[in-house]
């Protein structure tokens, strides 16, 4: 395994590692359904995080990543990232005319070996992406938000259509706002198919000024490194961070 990502690897041919990281980006459509009193009002105004997004991406951290999901990503984010010449784009906008969608970036110098876009079979308009990098399957997706207690939960329906494209890949990566806290059910569903979680328990997201973990960056047939992004969540969106989640990033290596 180790010589499939030396094959895919930036950074040197003899490091066998492969960074990935997920970030939802928090759309502007999204923008009226927190409580955001705590940011500054020109941050909220539409198109107003564009430039600080793409420059966070571009930035120290996130600019030596090698395969990044994003979620909720709108057209105005995937044309400057379609733009730049350090990134191949794969964008799948979400159906049922929602403004945003799954954009997933891979380095230029990445060699993408396979790719696919899918729609969950259910009314939400919501997407998942696969890329395979060598013989790593990386999923990016976005699962809709359901009560933990609701018998019908469409997040854990969508988590297990999800998981039934990747029973036959032993090495995978899940790239997520699963929007599901530690212990609930599509974290469980998600654990019981094999993954780890690299952020186990740690806040990922602000919700009406509430920590919480709502993101994965989980891998199976994979050793994963944790990389502290040291971003504040308590202030979060600002120029740093314009999003009202934080990225997770980990090395990954067999």
């Amino acid at each position: 395994m180790a010589s499939v990502l030396l094959q895919t690897r930036l950074g040197g041919p003899d490091t066998g590692k492969l960074r990935c990281a997920t970030f939802n980006v928090l759309a502007d459509a999204y923008l009226g359904y927190g409580d955001y009193s705590h940011v500054d009002p020109a941050l909220l105004v539409p198109g107003a995080r564009l430039d600080a997004l793409v420059r966070q991406v571009n930035g120290p951290l996130l600019g030596g990543v090698d395969i990044i999901g994003l979620q909720e990503a709108d057209r105005s984010l995937v044309e400057a990232f379609e733009d730049d010449e350090r990134w191949q784009t794969l964008w799948s906008p979400k159906r049922r005319n929602k403004p945003d969608g799954c954009l997933t970036l891979v380095k230029n110098n990445v060699e993408i070996a396979d790719y696919n876009s899918f729609s969950y079979n259910d009314e939400s308009g919501h997407v998942f992406q696969i890329v395979q990098i060598g013989h790593v399957a990386i999923a990016n997706t976005h699962l809709k938000w359901a009560s933990a207690d609701d018998p019908r939960h469409i997040g854990v329906s969508q988590a297990r259509e999800l998981l039934d494209i990747l029973t036959n890949q032993p090495i995978a990566v899940i790239l997520a706002d699963c929007n599901d806290r530690p212990g609930g059910p599509v974290r469980s569903l998600v654990e019981g198919a094999g993954f780890k979680n690299v952020s186990a328990d740690k806040p990922t997201a602000v919700v009406n000024k509430e920590l919480v973990a709502l993101d994965l960056l989980a891998v199976r047939g994979l050793s994963a490194h944790w990389v502290d992004t040291n971003y504040d969540l308590n202030s979060i969106p600002n120029e740093a961070c314009p999003s009202d989640h934080i990225p997770l990033v980990a090395d990954l290596e067999q």
